[in-house]
């Protein structure tokens, strides 16, 4: 990855953490709270915080992540078998995700933010070329909307 598509996923990353933190303390003042609410403020606030980490995650650090636990995967492959770190992480990543979604379409609570800033973190972790994969496309995502707010800022 050039540094500068993981310079704009860090940034986008940062930005996008920075948002969701000012919506976050908006939702709490009594006199902003109503105009938070109309705008589904909880809501904006996963995306935000699932574009923050997947940007965070997208830089170089995500592939370090991969590589280590390839490594320990790798090493466990011996005593547990070839496809257990795979078969172990791919169905932590999915049960996040699918348990996000279901939060989000039912309602947001703390539990979702978290999930949303786990979901790419757990993606990132599956052994292998899947979570070096998992790693590019989400850094594709993030250098893509980093782009288009510089766009949409005349940038």
């Amino acid at each position: 990855m050039p540094v500068i598509d993981a310079g704009i996923s860090a940034a986008t990353g940062g930005t996008c953490l920075g948002a969701a933190g000012v919506l976050y303390v908006a939702d709490r003042l009594p006199w902003i709270n109503k105009l938070a609410a109309k705008i589904k403020s909880p809501q904006i606030q996963v995306l935000l915080v699932l574009t923050a980490s997947i940007g965070l995650v997208s830089t170089p650090v995500g592939q370090l992540i991969n590589r280590a636990t390839t490594a320990v995967d790798g090493f466990v492959d011996g005593l547990a078998g070839e496809w257990t770190g795979f078969g172990v992480m791919f169905a932590l990543a999915l049960a996040a995700l699918l348990w996000l979604i279901s939060d989000f379409m039912s309602g947001v609570e703390t539990r979702t933010l978290l999930l949303a800033a786990f979901v790419p973190p757990l993606t990132v972790m599956i052994p292998g070329s899947l979570g070096d994969g998992a790693a590019s496309a989400l850094g594709f995502i993030a250098t893509q909307v980093g782009s288009l707010v510089m766009w949409l800022m005349g940038g």
